[in-house]
């Protein structure tokens, strides 16, 4: 069995540098050819079944490789961004800042929730609910969802603690593939983008 983690394609929000968070964002054309890229890749590639955030950015990325493929796409909340609270839409700087800010005081930069923010720990606990139970299913899976919430997935289905999430950094429409072995989930590629070349 092998496991597809998709980060979105590219918005003009990560052109911009804006948090995108719950926000629902579109796909701009740079985007969108990636999304065709990946439905190409899915197409030599194929796999059984395919999950998506229920935001616009990753359920347009996968569409189409589920249109591809003619089998059902499932959609979720669980695996939606991270809620960046009154943040979203801020510059990126301006989340750091936050961060920065809230952990002045000795506090875990995973535990803490600036500006109504979910924590690490909170998008830890909603992706287990998915994760948890993957390698139950003997189908080929494709997961499309957000560069943060595909950091946390990572860690969890390597049996990382949610620190080591930020030693991870994906690229729009990149394709990290797994494969279940021996009771482990073994990574074999990262963030491969050799896909939209």
């Amino acid at each position: 069995m092998r496991l597809y983690l998709v980060r979105h394609g590219r918005t003009q929000y990560n052109v911009n540098h804006l948090a995108q968070g719950h926000i629902d964002v579109p796909l701009d054309e740079v985007g969108q050819n990636q999304a065709v890229k990946v439905a190409q890749f899915f197409a030599k590639n194929p796999v059984q079944r395919m999950m998506s955030s229920d935001s616009e950015r990753a359920f347009e990325t996968a569409r189409l490789a589920s249109v591809a493929l003619g089998i059902p796409l499932e959609t979720t909340t669980l695996l939606r961004e991270r809620s960046l609270g009154d943040l979203e839409g801020s510059p990126m700087t301006t989340l750091v800042k936050a961060w920065d800010a809230a952990c002045s005081d000795g506090q875990s930069r995973f535990k803490v929730k600036p500006c109504g923010a979910e924590s690490a720990y909170e998008v830890m606990d909603r992706v287990s609910t998915i994760t948890d139970d993957l390698h139950l299913d003997t189908r080929s899976t494709a997961i499309f969802t957000h560069g943060m919430t595909k950091e946390v997935i990572l860690c969890r289905l390597l049996g990382a603690p949610v620190e080591v999430s930020r030693s991870f950094r994906f690229d729009n429409a990149s394709i990290t593939e797994l494969r279940w072995a021996q009771d482990v989930w073994v990574l074999e590629k990262f963030n491969n983008t050799d896909h939209l070349r």
